[in-house]
Order: structure tokens, then C-alpha cells, then sequence
């Protein structure tokens, strides 16, 4: 009898299912309310997601993009340049921008490349409000429109705790 109280103090901080082994099988088989009604949640959670993935039905056209006007921002590098492709691939009317010129370039080269119906290139800094009207405008004129405006640039920013600075702050969501 002693033997079997130490082994139940000794591992009375282990999980029930680790605790059941050292335990007779009496002591074992009781799981917390709790427990069932999480087991519960999850299981009908496993439901609703098997029922959503049976039931989706994917209404994207590949053809739909082809011919669309597409403004890419920070496409030169990156994420933007990945985005680039994806719409050349689909057969978009790009205009690219970043503000550096040469990788601009070849990612525009590179559009044509893979399928773009056009891909033109306008260097520009987005941080600049005259420079970014530009951009708009020049994009209006070569493609006589909009259908999708992408924006993938930021400002610049310190890789810090927020310092306070709200006018940094304001600058980065105006840009």
C-alpha cells in the first residue's frame, strides 16, 4: 500500500495518460469536463473544414486576366517581381515600377518573355507624391486604363521598437 501512494505522488504532475499507467485502472479513466467539450469543438471543427474543402468550387478564369491592364509597384526585386510574372504568365498589360532601373528592366524583358501581352517599365521612387501622380498618369496613357492596381512598396523604415515618431508612421501609410 505504501509503494503504491509514492508512485501516485510521484507522478501526480504528469498528464492523466501518463499518470494511468503507474495508477490502477480505476484511477484512470477520468477525463475532465473540459477535456470532452474541447474534444467535442475539434471534432466538429474537422466537420465544417472537410465540408468547406468538398464543397469549394474555384471560379478563378486564367482568361479573365488576359488582357488586363495591371499596375505592379516594386516589381524590380522580390515579391513584386514574383507578382510580375504571374500576371505575364496570364497574358496582362503590365506597367512596372521600382526605383531601381536596370532590374526594372530585366524583369520587364523577362515578362514579354513569359507571355505579357505588353510590359513597359517607369522608374519612380513611390515616396515622392509628384512622382507617383506621374506614374498614375503615364500608366492611364500607355494602357488607356485600369483593371487592377497592385501596390507592393513601402518607405523606409528602422527595424526597431516603435519609437513613438507619428509622423514617420503617417509618411509610411501615405506612401
Amino acid at each position: 500500500r505504501r509503494k503504491r501512494l509514492d508512485r501516485t505522488w510521484k507522478h501526480s504532475h504528469l498528464h492523466p495518460s501518463v499518470q494511468c499507467r503507474s495508477l490502477p485502472s480505476s484511477a484512470c479513466h477520468k477525463i475532465p469536463a473540459r477535456m470532452k467539450v474541447m474534444g467535442w469543438m475539434l471534432c466538429g471543427l474537422a466537420v465544417m473544414v472537410g465540408f468547406v474543402g468538398i464543397c469549394w468550387r474555384d471560379t478563378f478564369e486564367p482568361g479573365s486576366l488576359s488582357g488586363a491592364r495591371v499596375l505592379l509597384t516594386g516589381a524590380s526585386t522580390g515579391i513584386g517581381e514574383q507578382i510580375a510574372y504571374h500576371y505575364a504568365r496570364f497574358g496582362a498589360r503590365l506597367v512596372l515600377t521600382a526605383r531601381r532601373e536596370a532590374q526594372l528592366q530585366n524583369v520587364a524583358e523577362k515578362c514579354l518573355e513569359l507571355g505579357a501581352k505588353e510590359a513597359i517599365y517607369y522608374p519612380a521612387d513611390m515616396a515622392s507624391t509628384p512622382e507617383s501622380e506621374k506614374l498614375v498618369q503615364f500608366a492611364l496613357q500607355n494602357l488607356g486604363g485600369l483593371d487592377y492596381v497592385v501596390l507592393n512598396h513601402m518607405g523606409w523604415s528602422p527595424f526597431q521598437m516603435w519609437d513613438g515618431d507619428v509622423d514617420h508612421a503617417r509618411w509610411l501609410m501615405q506612401v
